[in-house]
């Protein structure tokens, strides 16, 4: 079975050598990040400032999937069956790396902050993989069993890779490092989000069940942060949290409310809410800075993006004229 894999990962750079197009992308101003589009099975960049980006001709084609990195330097690319890292989507050419050590059936991507580390995920298996990634290298770690525990529903990674937080619908909140077993660190029933600050001194963790946000400080216990519950008795579901630049915020994407709630960390007061014409569906990181895609599941959609650099806002990006999005 691993030498068959040997042989998909050689096929996934074969086919990732070839040109992504009939012509050689020209990537020009400010990148935002880059998205897989759904309905043209492509990846594509999003050029410009915020309030004025737009989604140009994709750099690879015929993509199965893909998760990107918070700035694009590195993406996980499946194609024709095969899967692997691919290096420099702002390049005239992409660069595919060999990764005979990568675990298969890769489904589900978590990156850090800078994405610099990736957690790699197989829901068949149940296995858990750490990747470091430098300029020009790929390193995995040896695959984790999670079977034990079930599926994470929350996973996240802090800024340096060095912690590994999960959450068990109905087992609880996980915490661990590289080469040590997890320890849970909360018994919340239904954990569903999860997301360390800029420090990764601090953990937080929302709880479908309980309706509450909860912090984890290091070296100790949990403490609610805020309560989730609605006044007029309606119950949130979020999709995502993250933490804004400096700390200052704490975000929430909601599909049950069509909502992002932004939090002060500091006094842990609700902010401010920002409406939203649609349910997102993610709360995924474009770029370090930070700034969050809420959507982009659908073709010919117009994107929009959580800017949380500063105060937390929310702008679109239009669906391409030229090539549906």
């Amino acid at each position: 079975m691993f030498r068959s894999f040997i042989f998909a990962c050689t096929a996934f750079l074969i086919l990732l050598a070839r040109p992504a197009n009939p012509q050689t992308p020209n990537i020009s101003g400010p990148v935002a990040g880059f998205v897989y589009d759904h309905g043209s099975r492509s990846v594509r960049p999003l050029l410009g400032i915020p309030g004025a980006t737009y989604a140009a001709s994709p750099v690879l084609s015929g993509v199965d999937w893909a998760s990107i990195a918070p700035g694009g330097k590195w993406a996980f690319i499946a194609q024709s069956g095969s899967a692997g890292f691919v290096q420099g989507l702002s390049s005239a050419v992409p660069v595919a790396s060999s990764g005979n050590s990568l675990m298969p059936a890769v489904d589900r991507v978590v990156w850090n902050r800078d994405g610099s580390f990736a957690l790699l995920y197989s829901s068949s298996s149940g296995l858990l993989q750490r990747i470091s990634l430098s300029d020009t290298a790929v390193s995995p770690d040896a695959p984790v069993d999670l079977s034990s525990w079930g599926r994470p529903a929350a996973l996240a990674i802090d800024p340096s890779g060095s912690q590994i937080a999960f959450g068990v619908a109905g087992a609880g909140l996980y915490l661990f490092s590289p080469g040590q077993s997890p320890a849970p660190i909360s018994s919340m029933s239904k954990p569903v989000a999860a997301a360390f600050d800029e420090t990764g001194l601090r953990l937080y963790a929302a709880d479908l069940d309980q309706q509450l946000i909860v912090t984890f400080d290091s070296g100790g216990g949990p403490a609610p942060f805020a309560s989730l519950a609605q006044a007029d008795g309606s119950v949130l579901n979020p999709v995502g949290l993250a933490v804004s630049a400096g700390n200052r915020y704490l975000l929430l994407a909601d599909r049950a409310m069509h909502t992002v709630l932004v939090y002060e960390t500091a006094s842990q007061n609700l902010a401010n809410t920002i409406p939203l014409d649609f349910a997102p569906s993610r709360l995924e990181a474009l770029s370090a800075g930070p700034t969050f895609l809420l959507n982009g599941d659908k073709s010919n959609e117009w994107l929009m993006v959580l800017d949380a650099r500063q105060t937390p806002t929310v702008y679109f990006v239009p669906a391409s004229q030229q090539e549906p999005l």
